[in-house]
């Protein structure tokens, strides 16, 4: 009976420390962001340097596009904010207590909201009549496209940057792909600077999904507890006592 209960309290031990898994999230944040993009097409090139009557036709004639793209980028925000969570609670279980993953806790959480509030102001453009109000149409998607535009990159670009530097200083990730995090990270945040200078829009879809691939890669390469990264430095020991 003894052995039987330090079984069960050794595999319930080595299930509270592994956590949750990492790579649900990631997928369902990437196909669900994809799936905005691509399902409704109509939406390609649209932006608020789109005259008036551009941005009133769209909304007038592809509401249904709109609404596509309003569902899954305010689905998207959930699998996101999901994934921030589990891969922060991975570093501090790893040992990276660190300002780099309060970084990327805080970075996450504003990047789900960023994609949450976008989704809920492109859908409420999607509202019969909202469309005949030019100067509507031209305030809420101003909103939408500032929020999942430079806001949504700008606060990712922390979450990458944070879990990248934690992961780089307590060698956790491939020292290629916390590399390549870093530089994500430092291009996101230039990508502010579009707000002020337009040639700079380029930055966008480079941190946009240049950041999903990254998080998409790091939902299978983050360790889920310190036996996990013993194993893979070839470190087991007989007895885990992390």
């Amino acid at each position: 009976m003894s052995a039987s209960t330090d079984t069960v309290s050794s595999a319930r031990r080595s299930v509270h420390r592994s956590g949750a898994p990492l790579w649900p999230p990631s997928i369902s944040y990437a196909v669900l962001t994809i799936c905005g993009v691509a399902i409704p097409p109509a939406m390609a090139g649209k932006g608020p340097w789109q005259s008036d009557s551009a941005l009133i036709d769209f909304f007038a004639h592809h509401g249904a596009a709109a609404h596509a793209s309003a569902f899954f980028t305010l689905a998207a925000a959930v699998p996101l904010a999901v994934l921030t969570a589990v891969a922060t609670t991975r570093l501090r279980t790893l040992g990276l207590d660190v300002p780099g993953r309060i970084i990327a806790q805080l970075g996450g959480a504003l990047a789900s909201a960023m994609l949450a509030i976008s989704g809920l102001t492109t859908l409420a453009l999607t509202r019969p009549h909202v469309a005949d109000s030019p100067a509507a149409v031209r305030a809420v998607y101003g909103i939408s496209f500032a929020t999942g535009g430079p806001g949504f990159v700008a606060f990712s670009g922390l979450l990458l940057l944070g879990i990248a530097i934690a992961s780089l200083s307590g060698n956790v990730l491939p020292r290629w792909l916390a590399l390549a995090g870093i530089a994500i990270a430092l291009v996101s945040e230039l990508a502010v600077f579009s707000t002020a200078f337009t040639g700079l829009d380029v930055l966008l879809p480079i941190g946009r999904f240049g950041g999903l691939a990254w998080l998409l890669v790091l939902g299978f390469t983050l360790p889920s507890s310190r036996r996990e990264l013993r194993a893979r430095r070839g470190e087991v020991r007989d007895v885990d006592i992390s």
